[in-house]
């Protein structure tokens, strides 16, 4: 389970392109999350609109008319009775001139007191004192006065005198189709093309990683093959350049340097004494002390090995490495003298790195220390040979048990 979680989460830690494309993703969904709510609640609003008579009002894009229909003579269809009430067929529009269709509409109309409904169609009539209410009619479809349209519905009336102007109330709500509404189809747009973005970018990171890892493997390979190739001079020294690095990752580890530094560092501890191999086997391998002359040559390894890794670029820094790993913090080592802080980070791992292997290893001209002495040692050379804070992090790793030996790594 944690092998998947991380495999997830490893794009968001190793990459800035994929948790930047996600975030904007997440805030464009939100966005669109947010359009939504905003057009569902507008949805749910109760509009009113009042008109008197025949007059439009600009603000809104509802419009209620009457007339009465003209017969196939080309007279109004109304006429008078006996008792001298008027009966008229009024037709009723609602226009709706917006995108979006109207519904839940009831429509209230004022009219004269002693007005009677003889016959009505498309709605549903109620006539109270001085009101006719109308609401749609399914059957007739007129419960939905689409967007751009209108319906129509009428009765034929009574009334003393015809009507000639009404005043109208209407009620009802707009429904606003998300993919009609231009601010949310282009959040929705925005969000499709970042989610295929994020998802391409995450593809990609995982195809590059891959290509990656490939390439490391086969520098790895490389680095291997040259530090077995440095150490197998020396019998006391094999393995020697392959313990440096991997001591060198475990105290950059536990320093807190991120996972790609770490990585270069062992290859740096690797390939720290690449220089070596154009040193006399005799004076490599010399079990007595070196006198001067040979003691000058030893030195000039670090020199070596720069010249050799001059035009490696793959891992950064590892010329430095190579050049200063025997710098001292108190500005007496070799080849330049570098004091503190002048001394390259990487080189100031290494030398701790390095003189650990030598202490707990056996060589030409004695055997290997104890535990105890090694950190005796260390304890006494920080802040002279050692960066202080590169030794505490050895020292507290054997103190604690947590520096595994190379061999069981794995």
């Amino acid at each position: 389970m944690n092998n998947v979680i991380n495999t997830i989460l490893l794009p968001f830690k190793k990459s800035k392109t994929v948790p930047i494309t996600f975030a904007l993703t997440i805030l464009n969904l939100v966005l669109v999350i947010l359009i939504q709510l905003w057009i569902s609640f507008q949805n749910k609003v109760i509009i009113t609109y009042d008109q008197s008579g025949d007059q439009k009002s600009q603000s809104t894009p509802l419009f209620i008319a009457m007339e009465i229909p003209l017969r196939s003579d080309g007279y109004k269809n109304c006429w008078q009775e006996e008792n001298g009430l008027w009966g008229s067929q009024y037709d009723i529009y609602i226009h709706n001139d917006k995108d979006c269709p109207f519904v839940d509409w009831i429509l209230e109309m004022s009219v004269p007191e002693e007005a009677r409904i003889d016959s009505s169609w498309n709605g549903e009539y109620t006539q109270k004192s001085g009101k006719i209410v109308i609401k749609g009619n399914s059957q007739a479809f007129t419960l939905v006065i689409p967007g751009h349209n209108n319906a129509k519905m009428g009765f034929v009336l009574y009334t003393k005198e015809l009507l000639q102007n009404c005043d109208f109330h209407l009620t009802g709500r707009f429904i606003r189709n998300p993919l009609k509404t231009r601010l949310f189809l282009t959040a929705l747009i925005v969000l499709s093309l970042l989610t295929i973005i994020f998802i391409v970018t995450v593809v990609l990171f995982f195809l590059v990683r891959r290509q990656a890892n490939i390439d490391n493997q086969k520098i790895e390979s490389l680095i291997k093959l040259c530090a077995r190739f440095i150490d197998v001079k020396d019998e006391y020294t094999i393995m020697h350049s392959s313990h440096v690095g991997y001591y060198a990752k475990k105290i950059a580890e536990k320093m807190g340097f991120n996972e790609d530094f770490q990585k270069n560092i062992y290859y740096m501890g690797m390939m720290h004494d690449v220089g070596k191999v154009l040193i006399p086997r005799e004076i490599l391998c010399k079990a007595s002390n070196l006198d001067s002359k040979e003691w000058q040559e030893m030195k000039k390894h670090t020199i070596y090995g720069s010249g050799i890794l001059e035009g490696f670029t793959t891992v950064p820094g590892i010329k430095e490495a190579a050049l200063y790993h025997h710098e001292r913090y108190d500005g007496t080592g070799y080849p330049l003298g570098l004091k503190g802080e002048e001394i390259p980070i990487q080189a100031r791992i290494i030398g701790v790195a390095d003189a650990y292997d030598a202490m707990h290893t056996n060589r030409s001209y004695r055997l290997h220390l104890s535990e105890e002495e090694i950190l005796d040692e260390l304890e006494r050379n920080k802040g002279s040979q050692f960066d202080p804070k590169v030794a505490d992090a050895m020292i507290s790793m054997l103190k604690t048990n947590t520096l595994k030996q190379p061999e069981a790594e794995k």
